[in-house]
Order: C-alpha cells, then structure tokens, then sequence
C-alpha cells in the first residue's frame, strides 16, 4: 500500500471509517426496533388474555412468556379459553420468548431474579393465578 498514491490512500480510509461507522447504526436501530417490537408483542399479549372470564376451572390455561437470561420464563400469563385462542396465544407467547431470547444474547445476562410457577382456577367466574409454593 506503500506505492499507492496518498488520494487512494486517503479514500481507502475513508471508505473503511464510513463502513464502521454506518455498522455502529445499523446495530442501534436493529435494537430499538427489537426492543419496540417486543414492546408491542406483550402489549397484544395483555390485550388477548385480558378478558378472563369462565365456568370452570379447565377454561384457565397458564402460559409461559419469554426468556431469562439465565434460563426459564420471564413471566406467566394466565387466560382463559373461553375467551381466548389458546393456538394464537401460544403462538404470540412463542414470538416474546423469541425476542427475549435476541435481547438476551445482545445484552449478555442482565436479569436472574426466579420467577414463581403459577397455577389458574376458575374463581367467581375469572380465571386467576396463585403461586406453587
């Protein structure tokens, strides 16, 4: 590279640091995209199970969602399939986990707090969660 004219020279490392610098972007965008995209994922989450009515017990379903860093569910969701489309939630439960799971690898481990199984009844006609102890 020593016989090349400074121009080139200077074009050459030009075209390098803009490289690099444009990459350093694109990752950044990618993660807030992710990080909207998960947003919006739970926010459908919630807005799926969030009428929890029923008439009986095997109606409340619990559904792990997403992915600690460290391993298991960040989270339970509890719905009813009375109301609710026990394939589309799984599916919708599926795609956070997913998410969680990029996030996870991005940002290495950032969160290993247990999160408590739970269990769904049927109680006054709603589908609701208690804690296995």
């Amino acid at each position: 590279m020593s016989c090349l004219p400074s121009a080139i020279k200077l074009s050459i490392l030009s075209i390098a640091s803009s490289i690099l610098l444009l990459s350093g972007c694109a990752s950044t965008v990618t993660s807030n995209e992710q990080s909207k995209n998960l947003s919006d994922l739970n926010y459908a989450l919630n807005n799926m199970v969030s009428n929890n009515s029923c008439t009986a017990s095997f109606q409340c379903k619990v559904l792990e969602v997403g992915a600690r860093a460290c391993g298991g569910p960040s989270k339970y969701a509890v719905y009813s399939t009375l109301n609710t489309s026990q394939e589309e939630a799984e599916q919708l439960a599926q795609q956070i986990t997913k998410q969680e799971n990029i996030q996870n690898k991005a940002q290495g481990l950032t969160d290993c707090s247990p999160v408590l199984e739970v269990q769904s009844l049927c109680i006054n006609h709603q589908c609701q969660s208690f804690d296995i102890k």
